[in-house]
């Protein structure tokens, strides 16, 4: 990966989907939408899979599913994004972020992956359980 890609989180692939909170959506939209321009942009597939489940079931006005299967798909099949998915290697090494910095599996199985594809920054809302990774830089964009 490049030093430039950033992996972005669950949270604001929602945010960019979900009009519920403006402030966010309108940052959301605008980092995403840039991506969709320029490139540079890494999701894992299970970011992918999170944002299904949330845009259709857990924010307020949830999308159709075949909406939001539409947009997964358009990430998947796009060039300007990376999508990036784990093995039993990276399984293990987030296991063992669970233990050593105390944080939940899905955040250290995401986190494990990114420093398997070697991209360094993730864009989140999330602070706290990446903050505690070495090797992983936290851009908030709320902030």
């Amino acid at each position: 990966m490049s030093d430039n890609e950033k992996l972005i989180d669950t949270n604001i692939l929602v945010y960019a989907y979900d009009r519920s909170e403006q402030q966010k959506h309108a940052i959301s939209k605008a980092l995403v939408a840039n991506i969709w321009q320029t490139g540079g942009g890494v999701v894992s597939l299970q970011n992918l899979t999170e944002f299904f489940v949330v845009i259709t079931r857990k924010v307020e006005k949830p999308l159709p599913v075949p909406t939001a299967k539409g947009i997964v798909s358009d990430f998947i099949r796009s060039d300007r994004w990376s999508i990036i998915d784990r093995d039993e290697g990276i399984f293990a090494r987030a296991m063992d972020f669970v233990e050593s910095h105390k944080i939940h599996l899905w955040d250290a199985l995401i986190a494990s992956c990114m420093l398997e594809y070697e991209v360094t920054s993730i864009v989140t809302e999330n602070e706290s359980d990446f903050k505690r990774i070495p090797g992983i830089t936290v851009i908030n964009p709320f902030k």
